[in-house]
C-alpha cells in the first residue's frame, strides 16, 4: 500500500488536492468502465495526469490501469461517488471510490455485487450507510482518518486496499486516456428506497403511476401535512387558516401572513431559551422540548411562505416547500420515513417535469 502521506503529495503535485474523485474497479475492463461512466471509448485521447488540472469544469474522466484494477480520475467532478455509477461498476468487480471537494464534502464508497456495501463522509467516519455498513472496517485497519493533513491520501490508501490498485509514481506517469462523458441519469429511487413497503400503498402507488408535474401539488400537500403533525400544529388556528388561505379575503390573507411570520419569529428565540435550560444528555436528542418548538418555528415559517404565494391574488397549489421543511422533520419513526419518501419522489417528479 502506498502511504497516505505519499498519496497526499501526489494529489498536490497533480493539482487535485482541492476537489477530485478517484474510482478503482478490481478486474474491470477499461472500455466497459468508460461506458458505465457515460463515455465512448472510441473518443479517448492521451492525457497526462498533471494535465487533468487544466480541465476543471468539463465532464472529463482520466482512465488507466494499475495492477488488477481500472482507475478513473475526475477533477472537480463526482460521478464516481454516485450509486448510479458505482453499483453497475461493482458487477464487474469490487469497486471503491474516494471523493472530496473544495468545501471539504467527501465520501469514501465501497460497492460489491451491484450494491453500495458501505459509504461514509471521511470527516465523519462513524456514520456509515449501505447494505453492509461495516464492510469498510477491516480495510481501514491502521489508517488514521483523523489525520486532517493527509485525509484525502488516507482515502486513496483505502481504495488501494479495497481494489488492489496502486496510485504510485509509475501509475502517475501513465499512460492515461481521457474522454468526455455524459453523466449517467439519476435513479428514480436509490438503494434502500426501491423496496420500501410504503410504495405498496396509497398515495405512493398513485405517485409512481403518474410521476410528473401533476403530482407535485399533492406531494407538497402530503409533506406539509406530515410536518404539521410532526410539529403538533395540525389543529392550530393559524395552520388551519393557512390551509384555506386561497378562500380568504385579500386583507385577511395579509394579516394571516403577518401573524404566521410573527409566530415564526417568536418561536425561534423560545426554542433557544429552552435549549439553554435543558440537560446536555437528552435521549433521544430530537425529543427535547426545544426541538419541538424549533420544528414549530420552521413550520410557521413555511406556512407564511404558502400564504405569501396567495398575495396579492390566490394561486393554485403550494410553492415548492419541501426543502424548507427538512429541518422540521428531525428524528426517526414512520412519519419521518414517509416524509423522506415523499421528498425523493417529489425530486423525481420535478426531474420528469
Amino acid at each position: 500500500m502506498t502511504s497516505p502521506q505519499h498519496l497526499q503529495g501526489l494529489l498536490a503535485d497533480a493539482g487535485l488536492e482541492q476537489a477530485a474523485t478517484f474510482t478503482a474497479v478490481h478486474g474491470g475492463d477499461e472500455d466497459a468502465v468508460i461506458r458505465l461512466f457515460g463515455g465512448n471509448p472510441e473518443q479517448c485521447r492521451p492525457l497526462r495526469l498533471e494535465e487533468l488540472r487544466e480541465h476543471y469544469e468539463r465532464d472529463l474522466i482520466l482512465v488507466s490501469r494499475s495492477g488488477p484494477a481500472v482507475i478513473v480520475v475526475e477533477n472537480n467532478q463526482y460521478q464516481g461517488s454516485r450509486e448510479e455509477v458505482l453499483r453497475p461498476l461493482s458487477r464487474h468487480g469490487r469497486t471503491a471510490s474516494a471523493y472530496w471537494n473544495v468545501n471539504a464534502v467527501s465520501q469514501l464508497s465501497l460497492a460489491e455485487d451491484g450494491l453500495i456495501s458501505s459509504a461514509f463522509e471521511m470527516l465523519a467516519p462513524d456514520f456509515t450507510f449501505g447494505a453492509r455498513p461495516d464492510a469498510w472496517q477491516p480495510l481501514l485497519e491502521g489508517l488514521n482518518l483523523e489525520d486532517d493533513d493527509n485525509l484525502w491520501g488516507t482515502g486513496l490508501a483505502a481504495v488501494e486496499r479495497a481494489t488492489g490498485a496502486r496510485f504510485d509514481d509509475t501509475w502517475a506517469r501513465g499512460p492515461h486516456r481521457a474522454v468526455e462523458i455524459t453523466p449517467v441519469p439519476q435513479y428514480l429511487l436509490g438503494q434502500g428506497l426501491i423496496d420500501s413497503p410504503l410504495l405498496k400503498r396509497e398515495p405512493f402507488i398513485s405517485y409512481l403511476a403518474g410521476l410528473g408535474p401533476t403530482m407535485l401539488k399533492p406531494m407538497r400537500g402530503h409533506a406539509l401535512d406530515l410536518a404539521l403533525a410532526h410539529a403538533g400544529l395540525r389543529e392550530h388556528p393559524l395552520a388551519v387558516a393557512a390551509l384555506t388561505a386561497a378562500t380568504l379575503p385579500a386583507d385577511a390573507r395579509v394579516r394571516l401572513h403577518e401573524d404566521l411570520t410573527a409566530a415564526h419569529d417568536q418561536a425561534l428565540p423560545r426554542a433557544r431559551a429552552l435549549l439553554i435550560g435543558e440537560p446536555e444528555d437528552f435521549e433521544p436528542e430530537w425529543d427535547r422540548p426545544s426541538h419541538l418548538v424549533f420544528r414549530q418555528a420552521i413550520v410557521f415559517g413555511v406556512l407564511a411562505q404558502c400564504v405569501a404565494a396567495h398575495l396579492p391574488t390566490p394561486t393554485d397549489g403550494l410553492p415548492d416547500i419541501l426543502s424548507s421543511l427538512v429541518t422540521a422533520m428531525t428524528g426517526d419513526g414512520a412519519r419521518v420515513e414517509e416524509f423522506w419518501m415523499v421528498t425523493h419522489l417529489h425530486s423525481a417528479a420535478r426531474r420528469a417535469a
